[in-house]
């Protein structure tokens, strides 16, 4: 669609600062799923806490882990929340520039953006995955690695769910515009 060379710079403007409808489904997708995981990693947190007791270690030290603790969950999910889906779009923009030499960035970031639209449904197991871990470390105080072991291969498996469709989707793009090329 080419643009009318007559028209006001406004409307220049306002086309050119229309929200991409993808990416912007995308990042609420990060941040549902960011608010799903924040249940268990406030569990897991609560948990560590009441298992690293006052009574086991000196009060001053407990209130030190406590601390450090409670400022990286909040960091972590301020990065999150405000930069999630934009470290996303930076690791594709790396990935895209290191291994596609004929598709282009959009078309990454777009397929991107639909694969990422699934991560609240998928943050929803993981969430599930991660409560039966803390309770069965913390409350069931089963071994690390017979817990750890079996949750940790569901969970990656879970992720791979994720991101082995997006780089499907990444190469067919590459190949489709590589054999366009060659025609």
């Amino acid at each position: 669609m080419s643009t009318n060379p007559y028209e006001s710079p406004e409307v220049l403007t306002a086309l050119q600062s229309t929200p991409n409808v993808d990416r912007v489904k995308a990042l609420r997708s990060v941040r549902i799923a960011l608010l799903i995981l924040l249940v268990p990693a406030v569990y897991n947190f609560v948990c560590f806490n009441l298992y690293l007791n006052p009574r086991r270690i000196q009060l001053p030290l407990h209130s030190v882990y406590v601390t450090i603790n409670s400022l990286g969950i909040v960091l972590i999910t301020f990065v999150i929340w405000c930069f999630g889906l934009a470290i996303l779009e930076f690791v594709a923009g790396g990935l895209h520039s290191i291994l596609a030499r004929k598709s282009l960035l959009d078309d990454w970031k777009s397929t991107m953006y639909v694969i990422v639209r699934r991560a609240p449904k998928f943050a929803v197991a993981g969430a599930v995955l991660w409560v039966i871990w803390v309770a069965a470390f913390y409350q069931l105080r089963l071994d690390f690695y017979v817990v750890s072991v079996p949750v940790g291969v569901a969970a990656h498996l879970l992720a791979a769910c994720l991101y082995i469709p997006l780089f499907y989707r990444w190469y067919r793009i590459e190949h489709t515009a590589a054999s366009q090329m060659n025609s």
